[in-house]
Parts: C-alpha cells; structure tokens; sequence
C-alpha cells in the first residue's frame, strides 16, 4: 500500500471509530437517563404507599384484632390501640410486621397472695390515704400507667391506666393511684403481628404444653430452658390442642365475665400479667395471681402460669414462637 493511500486510510478509520464512540456514549447516556427517571417514579410512588400504610396501623379506629372468647377466671380480650398509645411498625426481615405499642407499666410487689392473705395493696380514686378505696390488689398484678406521678402525704401515687377495649368498663371506677412503694416499674411494651402477616417461626425455640401431666416444656431448638407445671383448660372448655405460633403479646390485660353465650361465671381480674395469644379464639399462655392450683386443670381454655414462671417465659419467647398443645 502506498504512503498516500495508507494516510487516506487512517483517518477513514479514525473518524470510524469517533463515530463509534459518539454513538455509544449518546446510548449509555440514554439508557442512564431512562433509569434516572424510572428509578425517581418508584421511589416516588414507595413513599406515597409507605404513607398511606403507615397511616393505617397509626389510626386507632382501623386496627382490628379478633376478640378472644377463653379462659377460666379470665378473657384475654383484644383492643383497639388507644390515642394514648404510642404505635409504629416495624419489619421482621423478609418475612413478616410486627405493631409495636410503647408504654409505661408497673407490677404490683408487697402485696396479700392469691388467697387475700397477709396485707392488701390498695388503689384509690384520688392519689391520697384519706382518698376511697377503688379496688384491692394482688401480688404480681400488672398494670400500665400513663407516666403521671403525685406527690401527696409524703407519698408518691402513680396513676393507672385503661386503654385497652373492657367487657365491663363500669367496673374500673373513676380514676385509681397507687402508692409507688408498692410498684415496680417494668419495661416492656405490647407486640402483635400485623393482621395479614404471615405468621412463621424465624427462631429454634418451641413451647409444648402436655394436657395430661399440667406441664410446660420450653426448647431451642433441643435444649431444655424450661419445665414447669401449669394449668390447663377444664373438660368442658379445654386448651385447644393442635400447632400454633404466638401473634401477640402484651405485658397486662383486663379480664372479665360473665362471657354471653359461654360462661355465667362473674370474674373481674386487672391486670392479667405476660399475655401471649397463640388463637385467634383467645388461647393464651399468661400468669394468674388469683390462683395457686398448678399441676392442675383450672381454666376456661388458656394456659396459666406461676407469676414468676410466665414473666421469665415472656421474655424468653419471642413473636411467631411455636406453641404445641398435646395429650
């Protein structure tokens, strides 16, 4: 090839690959403009339904759970989640969401025992010793007070709190305060899935609840934390056997009867202490302070507890735990 014709030919060439490279930056800038803008809508548009979600969990009126219908000397009775209540939601990585409802709680220390034996606790429709009394309270109670502290006879008197839905609402009285040198302070919050979560087990650890012997045995995964005896449901209205997962729990719950269309039974039992639903029907692990007859049936469906045995099992057993009720 000529000197010439070998000049003619590089810069056709050059100019080739100009063109080559032009039209490839104008695609790729194309292409990235495409994605700037797809990218920008989506995000847009996860906002706008992150809002309307968010506000969904956050209204009162719309959060629905199912009302339970269990338990002997107690109701595990579902709420609405109060105005007073603080609500968020947050996820469980990949699987499912949890409500989560802050508060403010107490457990009741000093006190007589399940049987009103030795010195009864007091709560009082005025924060004073002079004020009348509203109700007697039991050891191990627990109940939740909307932070308000009073000063009067040298004392200092909480106030107690109901904002969760109550069968008889008439029975809680005015207003009740409780002197702080019978209370302990707790903290702990309640915790339920949402409605149309999908409820799974994301740990080990299982609760067995053997109907025949009255006990519970607590594994994670085959390593025993716990075996105690409970008590069950009675023959007529027995603790549902079958597999199940905990959906909610809550540090207290009111608890009343008579139930209209399943029990005439007159109860009225505040502050039902370390509730965890495993039926939408009201099956509940929780502890009972009004009795002491463990090892053997006493219920109207749930699973009762020793106090001290249901608090530590609370705090051990996390949401979507399995729970296994057998003969």
């Amino acid at each position: 090839m000529k000197k010439g014709e070998n000049k003619l030919y590089n810069k056709i060439f050059n100019s080739n690959i100009k063109k080559v490279l032009l039209i490839s930056i104008a695609i790729f800038l194309a292409f990235l403009l495409v994605y700037l803008v797809t990218n920008a809508l989506t995000k847009n548009s996860f906002s706008s339904n992150s809002e309307i979600n968010d506000s969904y969990y956050q209204n009162p009126e719309i959060i629905q759970v199912t009302e339970p219908i269990l338990d002997s000397q107690e109701l595990a009775t579902s709420s609405s989640i109060s105005a007073t209540t603080s609500t968020t939601t947050s996820p469980i990585p990949e699987k499912a969401s949890v409500i989560t409802s802050e508060g403010k709680y107490v457990k009741v220390i000093d006190s007589c025992d399940a049987h009103f034996s030795g010195v009864c606790v007091r709560a009082r429709v005025c924060p004073s010793i002079n004020c009348p009394v509203t109700t007697t309270l039991r050891n191990g109670m627990v109940l939740k007070t909307d932070g308000e502290i009073t000063e009067s006879d040298g004392i200092k008197w909480y106030h107690i709190i109901f904002d969760e839905w109550v069968r008889y609402s008439d029975r809680t009285g005015s207003e009740w305060y409780v002197s702080s040198e019978f209370l302990e302070e707790i903290d702990s919050y309640k915790t339920r899935y949402t409605k149309d979560a999908k409820i799974e087990n994301l740990t080990e650890k299982k609760i067995i609840i053997d109907r025949s012997e009255q006990k519970l045995y607590a594994y994670d995964g085959e390593k025993l934390f716990m075996e105690i005896l409970v008590s069950t449901g009675l023959d007529d209205l027995p603790t549902p056997r079958g597999t199940f997962h905990i959906f909610e729990k809550t540090p207290t719950r009111y608890m009343q009867g008579p139930l209209p269309g399943i029990s005439d039974q007159y109860y009225d039992l505040p502050g039902v202490p370390w509730t965890m639903y495993f039926t939408y029907q009201g099956g509940a692990i929780h502890g009972a302070y009004w009795h002491d007859k463990f090892g053997k049936q006493w219920s109207h469906g749930c699973v009762n507890l020793v106090l001290d045995d249901a608090q530590k099992l609370y705090e051990w057993a996390p949401l979507g735990t399995t729970v296994i009720v057998r003969d």
